[in-house]
């Protein structure tokens, strides 16, 4: 019995191997990229090879968008230009998806791309749609969120209740691409959520341990965050960190360990059976190592 390329699953992860050899092997066995969101977990890792055989195998990057009637299912996913303005896609990328049948009018839940870019920072983007006089209005809010995108803090704060919710959660979008330190801060500064949940229960704090990105994660725990705070994959910071040194696809750019030292210099408890959990030698030692000095930290009971 031949394999089915089109299970809805294999062509998006194949976005996630760090290479377009599987991504390559589905499509020319016939994998239909529609409805499988391949495209935006590809401009995820901002790689022009797979958008390129994506869009060549038919990918419809306005999929998603408030006009698409492509699918009669319930919408899905998110028009490629509005992900790459939030992903912060080169120019290479963002000439392929111009090139390649994006509408540069096209508007999510009634966000333009143009927005989008400037809100999340891409000034790369705007600059083309300025080209393209594909420039919109901004609101007062988008106004100061771009400037905020710029590292500025402008006067007055932002009503998060009334915060569109495509934007309410712009601090845990933008924490794990690089330079982004700046831009968080000028976002906290202006009263932006830091310890404010995405859908899958995640915190900025848990997300930064799941990137591995130290400088982060310490911003987010000078802020004091719940530190009890369990995600709805039952994940708790600890547990989040160490899956992320596992199972993140860009784990191999990450400190992992400098996470994990950050959260137990801020008292954060180490069940015992977390010691020898992870799939790295190097983890299990720093855990090992940190039990043995610090054996109070360590309890027989816990979520992980």
């Amino acid at each position: 019995m031949a394999a089915d390329p089109n299970d809805g699953e294999s062509l998006y992860h194949a976005t996630e191997l760090g290479h377009a050899d599987g991504l390559r092997l589905l499509l020319r066995h016939g994998a239909d990229p529609k409805g499988t969101n391949a495209l935006a977990r590809a401009l995820d890792f901002d790689n022009a090879e797979m958008v390129g055989l994506l869009l060549d195998g038919n990918a419809n990057p306005n999929e998603g968008a408030d006009a698409d009637t492509t699918n009669t299912k319930p919408r899905r996913g998110i028009p490629a230009l509005h992900q790459a303005a939030r992903r912060m896609n080169s120019g290479a990328v963002l000439d392929l998806l111009l090139e390649g049948g994006a509408d540069a009018t096209a508007s999510w839940h009634g966000h333009s791309a143009y927005a989008f870019a400037a809100v999340f920072g891409n000034a790369d983007l705007v600059a083309r749609l300025d080209a393209l006089g594909q420039a919109t209005p901004l609101t007062d809010m988008e106004q100061m969120l771009a400037q905020a995108a710029k590292g500025q803090v402008g006067d007055g704060f932002i009503d998060t209740d009334k915060l569109p919710a495509q934007y309410r959660g712009i601090l845990r979008e933008i924490l794990h691409l690089p330079d982004k330190l700046p831009h968080l801060k000028a976002l906290v500064a202006i009263g932006l959520e830091w310890d404010h949940a995405d859908g899958d229960g995640v915190t900025p704090v848990q997300a930064a341990g799941w990137n591995g990105l130290p400088d982060v994660m310490s911003y987010f725990m000078s802020l004091r965050p719940d530190l009890s705070h369990v995600n709805t994959h039952g994940g708790t910071l600890l547990s989040t960190i160490l899956h992320g040194a596992d199972h993140n696809p860009q784990r191999a750019g990450g400190d992992y360990i400098g996470c994990l030292r950050i959260a137990m210099e801020h008292g954060v408890a180490l069940p015992r059976r977390a010691i020898d959990a992870s799939g790295s030698l190097e983890i299990r030692a720093f855990l090992q190592q940190w039990a043995e000095r610090m054996p109070g930290q360590v309890v027989e009971h816990g979520i992980f």
